[in-house]
């Protein structure tokens, strides 16, 4: 009973959250970047594109993420005893909504021109992930995640060298990944019922955060005069995530308040992943582009954590079973307009598959595929250029029958988002 018990107290690895890669004006407003990487959120998405900001420059881009779902739990094996409601008509739950799901998106970035028309270089910190989600500790959803965030923000320095028709680039740096959780266990394990030792309620907090080091190479080339194009690999990242865990007996346990407590050491992948882009110039004040995005997340089969200081339990294996995911995205700019001088018009559409299959799904970890449209604008006036844009994306997520998580996290629901950001970009 007792190794049953702390099994379930380490069910969950890590907190995750609503990533939200959407970094700069000029990606969330055309979705077009990596071939014409024209701001300073090129050290994010293409170093090789710092050649397109001669002299001295610095950028200060802002977005917020506000996320807008329903969810709808299924019952599972006991669920009703210890919930204490019953399903409704429709053999589920009645609707659940996140008390608050949102997340941020900073970045401050500098470049300078060290050899005029040669090298460039850059350095920029951005939180490419600073996303949380929670639900009231007493909704049905609260054995599947009362509280959970994931922040990391990341450093980086990078470099560009023009060869005339092409430039290659790189960037070096460090992320560090935070992450935090809390929810209750649910008392039956195995058919077993350990509430008579924890109570109905134990509540599991876990925190964990690591350094990683990363890095990227890119290429950025202008053949011919209206047509641009970028290539990026972004290298693997292994973060190792240690912190405490804490289990802690809920009121009705015949010793209310009785702690467990341990540390935990995670291993957290980030996988390779190869972008490429291309606009061009139909007109002299159209641009058409495009770009496309892939990430091995095939290599994210299983999770492993180890534990110390809680007896019984050494390390937990999380399956995942990911798959490759990918995203194509592309829009227009309109620009030079004599009507608008000084301004850019930009609109575009976006399509990401997710990498999560539908049984591992957790309301820690959500990743839905999504499909989405973006418009934006950018003003310049004498050495500053102002943007704001806004993204607006449609989750398709699944009606999941198959859940292989404990307890399972069979659900309907829908969601939506939308992203508003600014920036102000400045020559010295």
């Amino acid at each position: 009973m007792r190794s049953l018990l702390i099994l379930a107290f380490a069910g969950t690895a890590h907190a995750g959250g609503f990533g939200i890669p959407e970094i700069g004006v000029r990606q969330t407003a055309m979705g077009s970047i990596i071939g014409r990487p024209d701001d300073l959120s090129s050290i994010y998405h293409n170093p090789a594109g710092l050649v397109l900001a001669p002299g001295w420059n610095v950028y200060v881009s802002g977005g917020l993420s506000l996320l807008s779902t329903e969810f709808q739990l299924a019952p599972w094996d006991q669920s009703d005893k210890f919930l204490g409601v019953q399903p409704e008509a429709n053999g589920y739950y009645a609707p659940v909504k996140p008390t608050r799901a949102l997340g941020v998106i900073p970045m401050i970035a500098a470049s300078a021109e060290i050899l005029p028309g040669k090298l460039y270089v850059g350095a920029a910190v951005y939180v490419g992930n600073a996303t949380g989600a929670a639900f009231d500790e007493h909704a049905v959803t609260h054995y599947h995640l009362i509280d959970g965030y994931v922040v990391a923000p990341q450093g980086v320095l990078a470099a560009a060298y023009n060869f005339g028709s092409f430039s290659l680039g790189a960037s070096v740096g460090a992320v560090n990944v935070r992450v935090h959780g809390t929810r209750n266990v649910f008392p039956i394990i195995n058919g077993n019922d350990i509430s008579k030792i924890t109570g109905t309620n134990p509540k599991l907090e876990l925190d964990g955060s690591g350094w990683a080091p990363t890095w990227m190479l890119a290429a950025f080339g202008n053949p011919f005069h209206g047509f641009t194009w970028g290539v990026t690999l972004t290298g693997r990242v292994d973060a190792t995530l240690e912190g405490p865990i804490k289990v802690t007996y809920s009121d009705d346990a015949p010793s209310p308040g009785d702690t467990l407590e341990g540390k935990q050491t995670t291993n957290q992948l980030l996988p390779w992943a190869f972008m490429g882009g291309a606009s061009y110039d139909v007109s002299p004040n159209v641009e058409l582009g495009g770009d496309f995005r892939y990430w091995l997340y095939r290599q994210y089969q299983t999770q492993h954590t180890d534990i110390v200081g809680i007896a019984l339990l050494k390390a937990l294996d999380t399956p995942k079973h990911d798959h490759d995911s990918w995203e194509a995205s592309g829009g227009v700019r309109v620009h030079d307009l004599d009507a608008l001088p000084g301004t850019d018009l930009m609109a575009g559409m976006l399509w990401d598959k997710s990498p999560a299959p539908s049984e591992t799904v957790t309301f820690d970890q959500p990743s839905f595929t999504h499909y989405g449209v973006r418009a934006g604008a950018r003003y310049s006036v004498g050495r500053y250029r102002f943007g704001a844009s806004y993204v607006h994306y449609w989750y398709r997520v699944p009606t999941v029958t198959d859940s292989i998580t404990s307890p399972p996290s069979n659900f309907q629901g829908s969601a939506t988002n939308n992203i508003f950001t600014l920036s102000v970009e400045a020559k010295i």
